[in-house]
């Protein structure tokens, strides 16, 4: 029974990797890699195999310029719906999400995995029409398919069969081009037309580019029942942008109108303590941070993004079954940071170029739509060759 604890941890820990967060899109990078089974190690031995399936479901509708908050877009500017309530001019981005999971293992510290995301997402805007008729109201486009596959492998840094109370985990990984990143939909015009129109970074299943991630993951035993982990990952997307317009360049700023494949990252460390008889409960609390940068690590800067990071406080709880694990984690974000992109800067640095006054020089920062929580849910399951 000891054993488990340690099994449960591994489980938590490497299903939860990240989420999107609304107009900063973040996009799902989870996977399960490990889990618990009827001999309760913590790794995959030689031969056996896991599938798993991950659901995350998100709204976002905060809108933030850096930190502070725009409060009245929630309730001015039209966009009444059909409750006859004026819901402002926010936009609104509802996002479900599912991963489907495998993972096999080549050796017992080694295992490759493979995950296939699938999203239906939604966003609610306003239109200010102007023909027929003068209106202001809001309507929803979406975009939904499969997202870009991502295939990993992770190799334990120490024997699991000797080290039961704490270990590392370190993987390398890619990330395909597959989902589709220039979805259309029809969207209502201003002059009361209708057209096809390519829907919002936001939005869409995939980022099309092709990327590369690092990830570590490491827990250790501090009680009897507490264990403590960290577990983090970066996604190197190399590829400037994706050749989609968002929309009409400024004069002087072609190419910051075109949608970017961007880098994303994630961190997260907390504690989990095993509770019941049996210990195959945990209840958990973790810091995450999360988010785009404004910025690649590698690769072209000049295309478009909304960069930004969010800070949560992450309540979980892991429940084993046999060979069966079933876990739910709702982070509640309690920072929100929409960062200066690189068109921001470059805009800003246009628009100062023509005044000489150091006094009325002027600073350009978008805003981008946030979540407050998210609810993540995961299921898996061990089919051991023996």
């Amino acid at each position: 029974m000891k054993k488990i604890s340690a099994v449960l941890l591994i489980v938590m820990i490497a299903t939860q990797k990240t989420n999107a967060q609304g107009c900063v899109a973040v996009r799902q990078m989870g996977g399960v890699h490990t889990m618990c089974s009827g001999d309760n190690s913590y790794n995959l031995k030689k031969g056996d195999m896991q599938v798993g399936v991950n659901f995350r479901k998100f709204h976002s509708w905060r809108h933030f310029v850096g930190t502070e908050e725009q409060k009245q877009r929630q309730n001015t500017g039209g966009g009444i719906g059909a409750d006859g309530i004026d819901h402002g001019n926010a936009v609104n981005i509802y996002s479900n999400a599912l991963d489907f999971n495998f993972s096999y293992g080549l050796t017992n510290r080694l295992q490759l995995n493979f995950t296939l995301p699938w999203v239906s997402n939604e966003r609610s805007q306003v239109l200010r029409q102007t023909l027929p008729v003068k209106d202001t109201f809001r309507y929803s486009v979406f975009a939904r398919g499969f997202g870009d596959i991502r295939v990993s492998a992770n190799y334990w840094l120490f024997k699991p069969e000797t080290h039961m109370n704490a270990n590392i985990l370190i993987g390398v990984g890619i990330k395909f081009n597959n989902g589709k990143y220039n979805a259309t939909d029809i969207a209502p015009q201003s002059n009361g037309t209708k057209r096809i129109a390519v829907m919002d970074q936001a939005i869409q299943p995939g980022d099309g580019g092709i990327g590369f991630t690092v990830e570590a993951q490491a827990f250790k035993k501090l009680t009897n029942r507490v264990y403590g982990f960290v577990n983090g990952y970066y996604l190197f997307n190399p590829k400037q942008s994706n050749g989609v317009y968002k929309s009409k360049a400024d004069s002087g700023l072609a190419g910051y109108n075109v949608y970017a494949c961007p880098d994303q990252y994630f961190a997260r460390a907390g504690a989990m303590v095993a509770v019941g008889k049996q210990r195959n409960l945990d209840l958990s609390l973790a810091y995450r941070f999360e988010g785009i940068p404004a910025n690649d690590a590698f690769g072209g800067q000049v295309a478009y993004r909304r960069p930004g990071y969010v800070m949560a406080i992450e309540t979980g709880v892991t429940y084993r079954m046999g060979k069966h694990s079933f876990s739910l984690f709702v982070p509640y974000n309690f920072k929100k940071n929409r960062i200066q992109s690189a068109a921001d800067i470059a805009k800003q640095n246009m628009e100062n170029e023509k005044i000489a006054d150091p006094a009325l020089k002027v600073h350009v920062q978008g805003d981008a739509a946030f979540a407050d929580y998210s609810i993540n849910l995961g299921y898996s399951f061990r089919i051991s060759k023996r």
